[in-house]
């Protein structure tokens, strides 16, 4: 299924967009997640979220 495909972090760019709307980067520096307004959280992360 991911053949063909290419993945990415979108936090080093200054925007990323799925089917138009800007993704905002997952909390932290080590999950590479895209948060649309089609995802639901809670998302790791952020402060508290570890474990």
């Amino acid at each position: 299924m991911l053949r063909d495909h290419v993945a990415f972090y979108d936090a080093p760019f200054d925007r990323c967009s799925v089917d138009g709307e800007t993704v905002v980067p997952q909390p932290g520096e080590f999950y590479g997640g895209w948060i649309t307004s089609k995802v639901a959280g809670p998302f790791k992360g952020i402060p508290g979220s570890r474990g």
